[in-house]
């Protein structure tokens, strides 16, 4: 019996070359000096003010241009947030799972003014410049709900919480999560604020030792004797 030769299944993906993957790659580095300018003119200009002819000329390219990448400048917006949240993500993420959530938080207070101060212009454009905030539902597509620092933040909480670590009147996840936040933040805006080139008569104090004093602070007065 002679046996039917079937024809070679073809896979529909269209194959890789080295042409297709130059183009991906100039697409690719083109969105991402769009995106670092569109950050920092919405930083020094303001959200507002800025209009995609700006950031065209910014780059030295046309606005027709840069809509062939951006739908308009909401969805520029839009990614910023994503990538640079994830980035905030990554830094505070990176401490691993120390066991002790305690200590965890600590580390996550250091992780979180560390990027705001090798990070400026990302910190500034995500939390001192007034624009549109966009709505889980924009993002969803964008980013997975689980790359949120302040998720990350919560669950050390929660967990600190769960184990008696707390005083019994501090029994709000939320408010002890932003109590902390708060304290962090405040150290990252006044770094970024009071800069050696903008003053000279305060001295201030390292941004880690200043972490540590306010972790060790608050700590005092929520943790269980």
């Amino acid at each position: 019996m002679t046996k039917t030769r079937r024809p070679p299944v073809r896979s529909s993906k269209a194959p890789s070359t080295p042409s297709l993957e130059r183009r991906e790659r100039e697409k690719a580095e083109t969105r991402a000096l769009i995106l670092a300018a569109a950050r920092e003119l919405f930083t020094r200009e303001g959200y507002e003010r800025t209009t995609m002819r700006a950031i065209a000329e910014k780059i030295g390219y046309t606005a027709t241009a840069i809509y062939h990448h951006f739908a308009d400048k909401n969805a520029l917006m839009l990614e910023l947030c994503v990538n640079d949240f994830k980035a905030l993500h990554s830094a505070l993420t990176a401490v691993g799972r120390i066991p002790d959530p305690v200590d965890r938080l600590r580390m996550m207070g250091k992780g979180y003014v560390r990027f705001a101060t090798e990070n400026p212009e990302q910190f500034r454009f995500m939390f001192l410049v007034d624009r549109p905030q966009p709505s889980p539902d924009q993002v969803a597509h964008l980013m997975n709900p689980g790359e949120d620092g302040y998720v990350f933040l919560q669950q050390a909480v929660t967990e600190a919480m769960n184990a008696g670590r707390f005083r019994d009147k501090y029994d709000d996840p939320n408010l002890l999560a932003q109590i902390f936040w708060a304290a962090v933040h405040g150290i990252a805006c006044i770094r970024l604020s009071f800069t050696e080139e903008k003053q000279n008569w305060i001295e201030l104090r390292g941004a880690d030792k200043t972490t540590d004093a306010a972790c060790e602070a608050l700590f005092n007065g929520l943790l269980a004797t």
